[in-house]
């Protein structure tokens, strides 16, 4: 939880691909804002095999499992967005 008791949401299997793959693109690129961590992620997602996305997938299922256990109450409740 951060300091807001806000719960964060479960990571899908690009975020926490994303997240793997940031660490070798910064170690590649550094100073590289997160943006274009994304954006090379992105493109080596498209890339990447069936079977590494399958992965991919399972590791977040299993990543869901324990948010799940973390936060049983969890629910997820985007805001709607104000309007100015």
């Amino acid at each position: 939880r951060k300091n807001n008791g806000h719960i964060p949401r479960p990571k899908n299997c690009f975020m926490a691909y994303r997240e793997h793959m940031q660490h070798k693109v910064l170690a590649e690129n550094p100073g590289m804002n997160n943006k274009v961590v994304s954006v090379i992620a992105a493109q080596m997602w498209n890339k990447e095999s069936d079977d590494v996305k399958q992965f991919w997938k399972d590791r977040a299922q299993q990543l869901k499992l324990e948010h799940k256990i973390k936060y049983p109450d969890y629910k997820f409740a985007p805001k709607k967005k104000s309007q100015k």
